[in-house]
């Protein structure tokens, strides 16, 4: 552990090379990478619907890709702010491990990562739902137990840019479906299920941008650029 903090990897070879694997990850092996994405999909509807007070009681997949089950039915503000956060989360979770891993703290990733993904198992409704994060969970735990310290580095960048990459990629191949958040929230506010999709594809564009800014260079904007200008 004491090996993984305080080693920054901006600007590394790790980074270039965990980011080229995982964008191959996600164009030529969508089967795999989807389902990562969507975990961190459902993990945002799940903790919304939480602090929201609306609750759920597990998440799986179906033939259509991944739902969570709540457990309150109705229109109210805690539903279009559990139907936002989904899109959301991955892309903002990799921004924020980017900006951990930028900080010196791949260990930090990794281990929030397992716990997430310990949520995940613990909530799944389905076997296959169970297996897949199980699976995933056993990786990274391997990786934090027996993994030399580049292993881990690289995992750590991987997994951030999965979310950055993937969040993305979600947000263009989004399904405007009957069910599927866009669609509900088209109905539930009346704005047209394109403009809620081009919202979550400007908030995953910017994230990718920072993110990769935080990875290559250690600053998530650039100086006199609005909205994050910090010069007075």
């Amino acid at each position: 552990m004491d090996e993984l903090i305080d080693v920054s990897i901006v600007g590394e070879p790790v980074v270039y090379g965990a980011g080229l694997f995982a964008l191959l990850i996600v164009v030529f092996a969508t089967a795999l990478a989807s389902p990562i994405v969507s975990v961190a999909h459902e993990g945002g509807h799940m903790v919304m619907a939480v602090l929201t007070f609306r609750g759920f009681s597990s998440w799986r997949y179906t033939d259509k890709g991944t739902e969570t089950r709540g457990v309150k039915t109705g229109w109210g503000p805690g539903l279009l702010l559990t139907l936002v956060a989904g899109f959301l989360t991955p892309p903002l979770l990799g921004v924020a491990g980017a900006a951990v891993l930028a900080g010196g703290n791949a260990w930090g990733v990794l281990v929030v990562a397992a716990i997430l993904l310990f949520g995940a198992f613990l909530y799944a409704g389905e076997v296959s739902a169970n297996i897949f994060t199980a699976l995933l969970l056993g990786a990274v735990l391997l990786v934090l137990w027996r993994g030399s310290s580049l292993l881990q580095l690289t995992v750590a960048a991987g997994i951030v840019w999965l979310l950055l990459l993937g969040g993305v990629y979600q947000a263009v191949r989004m399904s405007r479906a009957e069910k599927t958040c866009a669609a509900q929230m088209a109905r539930a506010t009346l704005i047209p299920t394109i403009v809620w999709q081009g919202f979550w594809l400007a908030v995953a564009l910017v994230s990718l941008y920072a993110g990769a800014r935080l990875l290559f260079v250690g600053d998530g904007w650039p100086d006199g650029v609005w909205p994050f200008d910090e010069r007075v």
